[in-house]
């Protein structure tokens, strides 16, 4: 019963960190909604079960990195309040990092589709 309880606690916590980004987040609310939006078009256009490992990995890694950028960000904020300049270039650099993974996230979901549409 124990070791139960602990993974109760584990799924708490990582539900708690779910709902805090949801709420506080802009971006992860949108790549939510561009996540939802893939799997609307998947069971639509019968993705197979290739596709679907790709695209659930590639949306885990996105919905993943924004969580670490708001944490990091966060971190930061303590560190530093107020934005210095060494603070914004990691801002900046951690924004980036972000924006090359949704970059290629849309690169596969783009393949997908193509895969889908061509027979």
């Amino acid at each position: 019963m124990l070791y139960f309880s602990r993974w109760q606690r584990k799924f708490t916590y990582a539900g708690r960190g779910l709902a805090y980004v949801t709420r506080r987040e802009l971006s992860f609310r949108l790549e939510l909604a561009a996540v939802v939006l893939g799997l609307l078009l998947g069971f639509l256009l019968h993705f197979s079960i290739l596709a679907w490992g790709l695209f659930s990995l590639t949306a885990a890694v996105v919905l993943a990195v924004e969580i670490f950028n708001t944490v990091l960000e966060r971190l930061l904020d303590l560190v530093e309040p107020r934005l210095s300049v060494h603070v914004a270039l990691l801002k900046d650099l951690l924004a980036a990092a972000v924006f090359l993974v949704a970059l290629a996230a849309i690169a596969i979901g783009l393949m997908l589709l193509r895969s889908v549409a061509t027979p």
